[in-house]
């Protein structure tokens, strides 16, 4: 189990890894808990950095209550493309006006 925890209060976070088309289109993704692991739901257009809290899957503070679970979102692309994947990446570079250069923060 590589998965990193980090402690504060009585909350955990973790690092929920997702594909750019995952971000882009929302999905359903496994997160490990300390425990095991549960579903969450990826609201589409999720950026980087933005976290997920999923309540009492963080540490165990007695009485039977828990802390949150806080999975932050890195968007992860891949270091090697197949031909089809290099295709439709290029396509998207072509046909999307998107470019977050250029957005307000």
């Amino acid at each position: 189990n590589d998965t990193k925890f980090k402690l504060q209060g009585y909350d955990l976070y973790t690092d929920l890894r997702l594909t750019p088309w995952e971000a882009a289109l929302g999905t359903r993704a496994n997160v490990k808990t300390i425990d095991d692991e549960t579903k969450v739901y990826i609201p589409q257009g999720i950026q980087s950095g933005e976290k997920i809290k999923i309540p009492g899957k963080g540490y165990k503070i007695g009485s039977g209550t828990r802390g949150d679970l806080v999975a932050e979102v890195k968007v992860m692309v891949p270091k090697q493309l197949t031909k089809e994947e290099r295709t439709m990446f290029e396509k998207l570079n072509e046909i999307s006006n998107f470019n977050p250069r250029s957005m307000n923060n």
